[in-house]
């Protein structure tokens, strides 16, 4: 306390106070003797630490994720009061020695952790350490406090000022993407490593709907934090090494602790104390699994695995509680040089379905641009047009009040062209109760959601075919046959344990009268059938080849 008042009463006089690094060092001291504190006085787990689990083992550390713990973290009033008491030392050592970049680093990380980021900000703008590193902080600080366009641009800044060495490490994803992309990244010098950096954020940003990259913005926090505690005690009381580092990297700063108490058995008894550091919950994992960045990368609905436990690397967004995967049906229509895209969802979120400010958003990624279509109020149907390109769509349905999300990302190809003529994919969907000749956008609220359908049930099928303007008579065809079936599955029905899947057909003639036919058909599909088929539908025109669409869906008794 008089170390703060001496410097403080010596700012009002005008005259700064020496800079021999004296407070430098009792800040040093004050630190360390703050961790050591913090970690005698840490709530004790009583649940006995990992309880046997590691899902993942970086050097001296053991790491398992488990959203279901959801354990408060509440610290104690004298931890609280030693961290103010610490900061007061860290801000004389700062009037002392005001470019000195340690001391600038702790103050920022200390007032994160007294939960007081807007005045972390005002510390960062005032440093005078370098002006990368006082950028670096001052992005923390604005990330931290989910200002992710203001900190996407301070990191830009930090970037293009930090030594060239420093600039290629923090572009560097080896330590948070799969083997695949690891191998390529390893490859690639530092130029090449920016540019596939900035290509995987993008792909990887948790919800496009979100204004900045946050998931860019969080590694760069990351690595500032990693700076920050490199050469400085922490709670565990362990020497920060490269392991701390890529804990770090991956998983993000443990933002509260737990201790507790380990006895051992044998001739000799003996306790150790286990620190566990508890990140954010729930956390996910966005990079998606793919080979390649080099070329435009195709995404499948299996790339994304975001609840995959433990994860290369995670993320715990804090405007998202809940983040699922909607069963959807997308359904792409010709429109000449464009395509008229509609995606039917169904949400299995309740607090995401109770949520009365719900917005639903499709996003197009096409040549390197984000092509947002307007946000559409609560739950229901999406339209888009897009051009007819390969596309990397974003399907996201976001409650602001719930905080919780369901997306869908893929790549989606245009449709094929055959000697003029594009037919559309095949909209599936219920039609009972629904008259024949009825609009698409009538359809499209009844669409089914999911491959898996009842075989007891009607199942409606729409289409629509754009063609040069010459009408004549045509062959359709619409079937439901089976898919190959597996080994078991053939040896089954040869021995006559499991019946003969039925196949449906139709065939009919009709007349291609307009440049956009639009038509419907109603099947009745086989009783009792199971398993997999495919829905075909074949157009023979007089005057052209044959042109088909076809969907995979799973039938259940």
């Amino acid at each position: 306390m008089l170390l703060t008042s001496t410097i403080l009463f010596m700012q009002l006089l005008g005259v700064n106070p020496p800079a021999d690094g004296k407070m430098v060092k009792e800040a040093h001291k004050q630190q360390a003797k703050f961790e050591s504190f913090r970690r005698m006085n840490l709530p004790r787990d009583y649940r006995g630490g990992t309880r046997d689990r590691c899902d993942q083992m970086i050097g001296r550390y053991c790491y398992w994720y488990d959203a279901a713990e959801s354990l408060v973290g509440i610290e104690a009033d004298e931890i609280k009061e030693a961290r103010e008491k610490l900061l007061r030392y860290l801000d004389a050592a700062a009037v002392s020695s005001p470019t000195d970049s340690w001391v600038a680093g702790q103050r920022i990380r200390y007032l994160i952790e007294a939960q007081r980021p807007e005045v972390a900000r005002h510390v960062a703008q005032t440093c005078r350490a370098e002006h990368w590193w006082c950028a670096a902080l001052e992005g923390l600080s604005l990330h931290v406090m989910q200002q992710y366009v203001e900190s996407d641009s301070v990191f830009a800044m930090a970037l293009l000022e930090m030594p060239s060495q420093q600039r290629c490490e923090w572009l560097d994803l080896r330590l948070v993407v799969g083997s695949r992309l690891e191998k390529e990244i390893k490859k690639a010098g530092c130029d090449e490593r920016a540019k596939l950096a900035e290509r995987l954020w993008m792909l990887s940003q948790p919800l496009w709907a979100k204004r900045g990259n946050d998931l860019r913005t969080e590694h760069f926090a990351r690595q500032t934090m990693s700076m920050i505690m490199s050469k400085s005690a922490n709670t565990q009381g362990l020497a920060f090494s490269h392991d701390s580092r890529e804990l770090l990297l991956r998983y993000g700063w443990p933002e509260w602790y737990t201790r507790h108490e380990t006895t051992g058995n044998g001739a000799y008894t003996y306790s150790t104390t286990v620190i566990t550091g508890h990140d954010r919950e729930p956390s996910y994992s966005f990079f998606p699994d793919i080979s390649s960045l080099n070329s435009v990368p195709r995404l499948t609905p299996e790339s994304w695995i975001v609840r995959l436990p433990p994860g290369r690397s995670r993320y715990a967004p804090k405007y998202l509680r809940g983040l699922t995967t909607p069963d959807h049906q997308l359904v792409r229509f010709p429109r000449g040089d464009s395509m008229r895209v509609a995606v039917a969802y169904m949400l299995d979120d309740s607090d995401l379905l109770s949520d009365d400010a719900v917005k639903s958003y499709f996003f197009a990624f096409q040549d390197g641009a984000l092509q947002p279509s307007a946000p559409q109020k609560g739950v229901g149907p999406l339209w888009a047009t897009i051009a007819s390109d390969t596309t990397i769509v974003s399907i996201e349905i976001l409650g602001e009040l719930s905080q919780h999300a369901a997306r869908a990302r893929y790549t989606v190809d245009p449709l094929p062209r055959v000697d003029k003529a594009t037919l559309s994919d095949l909209l599936l969907y219920d039609p009972t109760g629904t008259p024949d000749g009825s609009d698409v956008s009538l359809l499209i609220t009844k669409a089914t959601t999911t491959t898996q359908l009842p075989s007891s049930r009607p199942l409606g099928v729409y289409w629509e075919l754009e063609s040069p303007p010459n009408p004549g008579p045509a062959w359709f065809s619409l079937t439901v046959e089976p898919m190959k079936a597996g080994f078991m599955k053939r040896l089954a029905r040869r021995l006559h344990l499991a019946d003969e899947p039925s196949p449906v057909r139709l065939r009919w003639q009709g007349v291609i009268q307009k440049p956009l036919e639009m038509q419907s058909v109603t099947l009745r599909l086989p009783e009792n059938a199971s398993g997999k088929y495919r829905v075909l539908l074949t157009i023979e025109p007089s005057n052209g080849p044959p042109i088909s669409s076809g969907r995979d869906i799973e039938l259940q008794r």
